[in-house]
Order: C-alpha cells, then structure tokens, then sequence
C-alpha cells in the first residue's frame, strides 16, 4: 500500500506541476495582451479604483455583504485567495472599516470550516487535508493552543488547511475560535495596511516613482517578515508554560 501511495504522488507531481506552469504561463500571457493593448495604464487603474469606490459609498451594506460572503465562500471551498481578498477590501473600505470586516470574515469563516470539516464536508476536506495531518499532529498534540496560533503565522500548513486540521485532530471548537481570532489579527493588519496604502498610492495625482511605492509599503514588508517571530515566541511560551 506504501508502494502505491509513493506511486500516486510521483505520477501527481509532474501533473500538478503541469498544471501550475500552465496557469502561470496564461497569467503571464493575460498580462502580456493587456500591457501590449494599452489595457494596463495609470489612468485604468485610477478609473477602476474610483468607480469601484464610487460603488461601495452608494451600496455600503450590500458591498460589506458581498465582501464577506466572497471571503466565506473562499474559505468553504479552501481556495488560498484571502490574503488578496483582504488587499481588495482595503483598497475600497479603508483601513479601519476593512479591518473590522476582515476580521469578522475570518473568525466567521474559520468556524464554519472547522464545523463542516466535523460534519457534512468531513470527507471531502479529510481527503484535501490529508497529507498534512500525519505531519503536524505531534506537535499540535504537545500544545494545541499555541499551535493553533502559532500555525497562523508560519506556513506549516497553507491558510485554508489550518482551519480544517484542528478538526480532525481533536481540537475544540472554544479554543479553535479564540486562537484564530487572536491569530489572524497580525497579518489582517499587514495586509489591510497595505491595500489602504496601495489605494493612497492610485488616489495620486500622478503615478508614483519607485521610491515613493517602496517607501511606501515598507512597513508592509518589514511586519511581514516578522509575523513568523511572532510564531516563534509564540510557540516557545506554550512549550515552556507548566502542563495543565
């Protein structure tokens, strides 16, 4: 059965691979056709950014809705797209608005996950989470709040996973809830600070030289990179805290 499995995963590999570099390639593509026909400009993307905003400030309530319907929606079909997701919602709600929303969206969404991976998408989310579990249940057995938190920063397990794994390996759903609302605070903030920044930037009058967008989202970069110290302190306190 071993023998069969190492199998699978060397005739998946090159498939998924296959897959990945045909999407890419299309994206590069899109991209390419956009830039040569003129479609990728300055004055396109201020167009877009202020119709868009224009929107939201005529139908706040139905863009809240539809922003956390999507956000869910994401999560049930653990699709990675959150973090741009987040990105978006601060370019057309502002820092603080987005902020609140995204971090309603996440905690709501982690628990819907977390109830469906117990009950009726238990299989279909055992079967996408599986390769995972065997490789980080000791350690979320040692500890399984300082796990559950520290999983949000550094990437044991993709963001979706990280909502589905407690599941299976025993968790309650009390202390599932506190530490993804405790969890997902740090990068919610990065990310909703970088696309209130971004929209600064398109709210311009002119584009911006390279300078001014790197100094810009500078700090961006700087807390993104020291989210995964945060995992670790986090961690080191729960393995040194006194069992029980």
């Amino acid at each position: 059965m071993t023998g069969d499995t190492g199998e699978k995963r060397k005739r998946g590999f090159p498939v998924a691979l296959v897959v990945w570099l045909c999407a890419a390639g299309l994206v590069i593509g899109v991209i390419y056709w956009a830039a040569s026909a003129g479609l990728l400009s300055w004055e396109n993307a201020v167009g877009m950014r202020t119709a868009a905003q224009a929107f939201v400030d005529q139908n706040t309530f139905l863009a809240y809705a539809a922003y956390i319907a999507l956000f869910v929606a994401l999560a049930v079909a653990l699709f990675p797209a959150q973090l741009w997701i987040i990105v978006i919602g601060a370019m057309l709600f502002g820092f603080w608005p987005a902020l609140i929303v995204s971090w309603l969206a996440a905690v709501g969404s982690a628990g819907l996950v977390f109830t469906l991976a117990r009950g009726v998408l238990a299989g279909q989310y055992r079967e996408r989470a599986s390769k995972y579990l065997a490789r980080v249940e000791q350690a979320f057995q040692r500890d399984q709040f300082s796990w559950m938190l520290a999983v949000r920063f550094i990437p044991v397990v993709p963001y979706c996973i990280s909502n589905v794994a407690p599941a299976f390996l025993g968790a309650r759903l009390r202390p599932f809830l506190a530490a993804a609302a405790a969890g997902v605070l740090p990068y919610l903030t990065a990310y909703t600070f970088a696309g209130a920044q971004t929209a600064s930037v398109l709210d311009a009058d002119a584009p911006p030289d390279l300078a001014r967008i790197a100094g810009t989202l500078f700090p961006v970069m700087l807390a993104t990179a020291a989210l995964p110290l945060v995992a670790l302190a986090v961690r080191r306190w729960g393995l040194r805290r006194p069992a029980g």
